[in-house]
């Protein structure tokens, strides 16, 4: 399972600097419900600093605000039912538009609900491949 999370980590740097949707968010919050893995934080910061440097950002901007975000999931997982769709949906979407009211975008709320979808699709079929 690491190997597609590893595609899928190289799919969304590619899309991320492409394509203004936030995939990333996306890949972020899947990873963080599916593995529950301390590793997931430095995947964040790394993927956040490779979109900084794709992008032409200030370094370490995108990381922190993911590895703050990978943080506040992990801290939610505990109180609310984690590995379900309406959670995922709803992380994916609040992630995306607090990444897009940051970083600047336009048509932020189509472009969460396109990544909350990515999310979603994403989220159900690694559960496919985690569980059956």
């Amino acid at each position: 399972m690491p190997i597609i999370f590893i595609l899928f980590f190289l799919l969304t740097i590619l899309l991320s600097s492409i394509t203004t949707i936030p995939f990333s968010i996306a890949l972020l919050v899947v990873g963080t419900v599916v593995f529950r893995k301390s590793w997931i934080f430095f995947a964040a910061f790394f993927l956040g600093l490779f979109l900084d440097l794709s992008l032409l950002r200030p370094l370490g901007q995108t990381g922190l605000m993911f590895t703050l975000f990978i943080f506040t999931i992990s801290l939610y997982e505990r109180k609310f039912e984690a590995q379900t769709l309406t959670f995922v949906f709803f992380a994916a979407f609040l992630g995306s538009l607090i990444y897009l009211k940051i970083f600047g975008g336009n048509y932020i709320l189509l472009q969460a609900l396109i990544s909350s979808l990515f999310a979603i699709l994403l989220f159900k079929f690694s559960i496919n491949k985690n569980y059956g």
